[in-house]
């Protein structure tokens, strides 16, 4: 029995790496130790998905040239072309041989622009780790500079006469009866509203002969009679829209041609949510008696 004990006393004394002379055990080394977080560089540069753009953010797409695991821990964009938009704490992934994509929210467009590179700043840590290391890298951002000449051209318009609904719509039977308000900003630019457009949800509708309209330079407000119709409230309909409270009104100023969005809010919102209410159910009640 005594060699039984003396021999499971070493099995005891190895696992531990303890010395059997009494000596302290050496710790064994933590799986993070000596694991700095990897490199990062841009592949994609900058991206501008249809699923994002209502919510103005692009995806800044970057991976890891080395062979280490990584996580994304922040980032922040600092471009010529947009106002800061503050760092953004993240939770991404950043594996070898995949692209890491990154959203980050515009800040206001820069009209004009400035000069310069489009850089992202990320924190990263390792996979398995605690420290954070940040990484700047400089990104392709043609996607970046399109969306700016895209939105200094629409400040254009909207400097000159912004649209809006009018405070108090009226709901009758299954239309809303609004107007489409256009008040002058800054500019004292001459603009020619030349049409105003629903969207996959809402047909909107001009009083007959109201458009176009111009805003003269010494006009400050004008109103568009509008007409709205829940068109579509099919439950595929509602699932996809990105926008559908987002209309688009187009002009012309300054010899340019330029369309911009608008959104409806407040009482204009809760009554169009309500026609689409209408509509969504008087949608499934025809396809319920349709099944019987």
């Amino acid at each position: 029995m005594a060699g039984v004990r003396w021999a499971t006393s070493a099995i005891v004394c190895a696992i531990a790496l303890a010395s059997c002379d009494g000596s302290p055990a050496t710790p064994s080394p933590s799986p993070s130790a000596g694991v700095s977080p990897p490199p990062v560089a841009a592949v994609g540069g900058t991206a501008f998905p249809r699923t994002l753009q209502a919510d103005r953010l692009v995806e800044v797409q970057v991976e890891t040239p080395g062979d280490e695991r990584g996580i994304v821990v922040s980032v922040a964009l600092d471009s010529p072309y947009f106002g800061q938009s503050g760092t953004v704490p993240t939770n991404v992934l950043l594996e070898p041989g995949w692209i890491a994509r990154l959203r980050v929210p515009l800040g206001p467009a820069l009209c004009p622009a400035g000069s310069g590179s489009s850089v992202a700043t990320v924190e990263v840590r390792a996979y398995e780790g605690v420290d954070v290391a940040e990484r700047e890298v400089t990104l392709e951002d043609s996607a970046l500079r399109d969306i700016n000449t895209t939105e200094c051209r629409q400040r254009l318009a909207t400097d000159a006469a912004a649209p809006s609904f009018a405070t108090e719509p009226v709901v009758s039977g299954d239309a809303l009866q609004t107007s489409v308000v256009l008040q002058r900003g800054s500019s004292r630019a001459e603009a020619t509203l030349t049409a105003l457009s629903g969207n996959v949800i809402f047909a909107l509708e001009p009083a007959d002969g109201s458009i176009p309209v111009t805003l003269e330079a010494g006009q400050e407000r004008t109103a568009v009679p509008v007409t709205i119709r829940a068109s579509r409230c099919d439950a595929h309909a509602l699932a996809e829209s990105k926008k559908t409270f987002v209309f688009t009104a187009s002009y012309d100023v300054g010899g340019e041609s330029v369309t911009v969005e608008y959104r409806a809010e407040g009482a204009t919102q809760e009554a169009l949510q309500a026609l689409v209410d209408q509509c969504a159910a008087r949608s499934e009640s025809d396809g319920i008696g349709g099944q019987r």
